[in-house]
């Protein structure tokens, strides 16, 4: 796992200048998606030009889109989570100066949208109206998918091992919410899942055993907010926050580490690890999946490593802080 075709480097400024190019995911959420893009074209001031707006009309092709459009300053992520992923994942495939990702949310969770101050379309707004943006780091996920080396990127995290995703049902979301959602699908992955052995190095630091999960963390919240997996975690800091929660027994992890999770208490627990890294390289006695900003994609072994302040993001204000 230590190929590394793209390399980690910082924005430099604000790049080309252009048009902003919105691609709208018309599947997430119930077609939240769509509606935000209704809202969003009620509240512009000025026309948009048909030629400026690609609606995508399957999974990976937002991606597609914006690895290869280097004719707009802006690429705008219309939806959740994971279609802010995958412009941005498309975004870091452009040598630079790199198109500027904004985010008008759409989705579940929309915790992308949250972390860097985009709360609500009026913010999308405000935020391409003014033309202010950060610079934010992100996390370079080396991984296998069907036997080869892939490559793509997350903001808020990347995670091996247990995964609430594969039991997270749409009719959960519609009627618990999201909060809701992940925790019951979490709770029935506990019952389901089975630990395997790992190995984690990471700068001289290793662990070898059964592990339940490993988390290399970029932001502090995720879940919609509910679940705070990185306390301490900053996107401009030039760091991982890294936690390794060995394996447990069941009714440890339902009646102790579960509900430690939303406040980030459960980094403080006996035996878990959690440190700060530029890089950690996770194995596996057995594939285990991996989860990069709420979706489900490749297996290990896998290689986190941090990118500082490689991706500019349109973005009103101050990100998202929330106490506990």
């Amino acid at each position: 796992m230590s190929k590394h075709p793209l390399p980690c480097a910082a924005a430099s400024g604000p790049g080309r200048k252009g048009n902003v190019l919105y691609i709208v995911n018309p599947a997430g959420h119930g077609g939240a998606g769509i509606t935000a893009w209704k809202q969003f074209q009620t509240l512009w001031p000025d026309p948009i030009d048909p030629e400026d707006v690609i609606v995508t009309e399957r999974a990976g092709q937002a991606r597609e889109i914006a690895a290869v459009r280097d004719d707009h300053e802006v690429l705008a992520a219309v939806g959740g989570d994971g279609t802010a992923n995958e412009i941005m994942s498309g975004i870091m495939e452009h040598q630079e100066p790199r198109p500027k990702l904004a985010i008008v949310p759409g989705g579940t969770g929309n915790d992308i949208a949250r972390e860097v101050g985009i709360r609500t379309v009026d913010d999308a707004v405000i935020a391409l109206r003014d033309g202010h943006d950060r610079a934010f780091d992100i996390v370079r996920v080396d991984y296998q998918a069907a036997g080869q080396h892939k490559q793509r990127h997350a903001f808020l995290h990347g995670i091996a091992g247990f995964s609430s995703i594969p039991m997270v049902k749409p009719w959960m979301k519609r009627l618990l919410g999201p909060k809701g959602a992940y925790y019951l699908g979490t709770l029935l992955q506990i019952v389901a899942y089975r630990a395997p052995h790992m190995t984690v190095r990471s700068e001289g630091r290793e662990y070898s055993g059964r592990a339940y999960i490993v988390i290399a963390g970029n932001t502090e919240w995720s879940a919609g907010g509910s679940m705070r997996l990185s306390p301490g975690a900053r996107t401009d800091d030039g760091e991982l926050n890294v936690t390794v929660i060995p394996a447990k027994s069941r009714f440890r992890m339902t009646t102790r580490l579960l509900p430690r999770v939303a406040s980030g208490s459960h980094t403080h627990e006996p035996g878990v690890l959690y440190f700060p890294a530029r890089e950690v390289v996770v194995y596996s006695e057995r594939p285990v999946p991996l989860e990069l900003d709420g979706d489900l994609f490749g297996t290990t072994p896998a290689t986190f490593t941090i990118c500082p302040l490689s991706l500019r993001v349109v973005a009103p204000g101050e990100p998202y802080e929330k106490t506990v």
